[in-house]
């Protein structure tokens, strides 16, 4: 019986053992990938298909094969070259859309006059809600700051077009012991040129009131990271089982430890020694509900629509560089 049957029944269960467990977004996502998942195990199965070797990454150019036309920026099912593998074999989905805005001449035009509509960006000045006055707050926010400018120089959303842009910021509870909490969240609105209720604003961007996928930016919050297993990695990055959350580094200490046979966040990851409003590991993911995951399988998530603009900044950030800048910016 083949890799690629197993690979598949294994990755359904694990997104129906954690579906129970995740807000309302993650959990539409998830059961989109399940059934995907299993899907994919019965016409394997069926097909008796050999799968690629789960060690060996696709080349970009075989990946976004016939990507990037005028008119047809993505591809649609059909078309199905290999697909990029994380380092536990599970099907690396975004892959298209990485090779995608990877690519110094990628073009940000839609190809409808909503998605194709500038969009109106609202990143600052950022709001924390209730005032915290203590120095290290202060640090923390200029930290956070940078780290908003720069996600916002990705070409995927300098100019954004087809969505709006709304930016939110919040610390955490705070102990007075540990180091300190905050979470960061674009969402992007798409642009419906037809709904009555979109606005123009004097800058030229549209709005559109409604819902919108999320980048979703934590640090210093193991809860974030919850009972989520990992996957492997990529570049330089733990991928987990959540919609492809990434953890960000900056301590040398462990991120999981062993727990009666599963992976369990490490206890003492945070350094209390070091300053409160140090960034010591940062997550990142892009959740959005319905049938996006379904969508991205077979690769019709627009790289230039709300949904894959966003996906293309997950992949395609050095999170490394933006979390060194934001250290130094404190």
């Amino acid at each position: 019986m083949d890799q690629t049957f197993f690979s598949s029944v294994r990755l359904a269960a694990l997104c129906a053992a954690i579906l129970a467990t995740q807000p309302a977004a993650a959990s539409d996502f998830l059961k989109q990938l399940a059934r995907q998942a299993a899907g994919d195990a019965v016409q394997a199965l069926a097909r008796g298909a050999s799968a690629q070797s789960a060690s060996v990454p696709v080349p970009a150019a075989a990946v976004a094969a016939g990507a990037g036309m005028a008119g047809t920026p993505y591809v649609r099912a059909g078309a199905q070259p290999p697909r990029m593998r994380l380092e536990d074999g599970t099907v690396f989905y975004g892959d298209y859309i990485a090779d995608y805005w990877s690519r110094p001449d990628a073009s940000d035009r839609g190809s409808t006059p909503s998605l194709d509509a500038p969009g109106r960006i609202l990143a600052g000045p950022l709001k924390f809600g209730a005032s915290r006055k203590q120095p290290e707050y202060a640090a923390l926010q200029r930290k956070l700051e940078t780290v908003v400018a720069r996600v916002m120089q990705h070409p995927a959303l300098a100019r954004v077009r087809g969505a709006s842009l709304v930016w939110g910021a919040y610390f955490g509870h705070d102990d007075g012991r540990q180091p300190l909490v905050a979470k960061l969240s674009v969402i992007a609105y798409p642009i419906k040129l037809d709904d009555p209720d979109t606005r123009r604003f004097p800058d030229g961007g549209y709005h559109t009131p409604g819902e919108g996928p999320v980048l979703r930016i934590t640090v210093n919050d193991p809860e974030e990271i919850g009972t989520r297993q990992p996957s492997g990695g990529y570049r330089g990055m733990t991928v987990l089982r959540e919609g492809y959350m990434f953890v960000v580094p900056n301590t040398d200490r462990p991120l999981f430890v062993e727990a009666d046979g599963m992976k369990a966040v490490n206890p003492d990851l945070l350094d209390r020694t070091r300053a409160r409003s140090d960034i010591q590991f940062m997550t990142v993911y892009v959740g959005a509900a319905g049938p996006t995951m379904s969508n991205l399988t077979h690769k019709r998530v627009d790289p230039v629509g709300n949904t894959g603009r966003l996906i293309g900044v997950l992949y395609n950030t050095d999170w490394h560089a933006i979390l060194r800048e934001a250290n130094a910016a404190g």
